[in-house]
């Protein structure tokens, strides 16, 4: 009967450990990557929204009467619009409204009505219109690529 050899850790078995050593680096290098991807690719596409402009004049006006606020938006070509976030800043106070029915397809028009008091906040000073769209599984509301109006006419 021969002795039990004990040479210690074999040739196979060593490439099996650097083989899963190097699975398991490169798994969580991957993740680290993705999570950069991810925060710096936050609306990554151009949208393209903007303010109708009908006979050289943006479509954006206040109705003191009715106490509204009108606005035409149109979409660009390259995403599909899932919502918008209208924020008007006035004298006194920002109010915000999140307008979910605001979805609009590649290319197409919103016409937009919010109520605003400026008995209440204030004259209009500003007012930004933010894209909400679904690149991925989430919605994502854009702020980097909101339409900005400073100066609104009276409807």
């Amino acid at each position: 009967m021969q002795p039990l050899s004990k040479e210690g850790i074999t040739p196979l078995m060593i490439g099996f450990l650097l083989v899963s050593f190097a699975v398991a680096v490169a798994v969580v290098v991957m993740n680290l990557g993705s999570a950069e991807v991810e925060e710096a690719a936050e609306c990554a596409v151009d949208i393209g929204l903007q303010f109708s402009v009908i006979g050289g004049t943006e479509e954006v006006c206040y109705d003191a009467a009715k106490k509204i606020f009108s606005f035409s938006v149109e979409n660009g070509v390259n995403i599909n619009v899932n919502g918008i976030v209208v924020n008007i800043i006035g004298t006194q106070k920002a109010e915000s409204f999140e307008l979910n029915e605001a979805k609009m397809g590649k290319a197409a028009v919103y016409l937009g009505r919010v109520p605003y008091d400026t008995a209440a906040s204030g004259e209009i000073r500003q007012v930004k219109i933010s894209p909400k769209i679904i690149p991925y599984d989430q919605e994502e509301v854009c702020l980097e690529q909101a339409i900005v109006v400073e100066s609104v006419k009276p409807c």
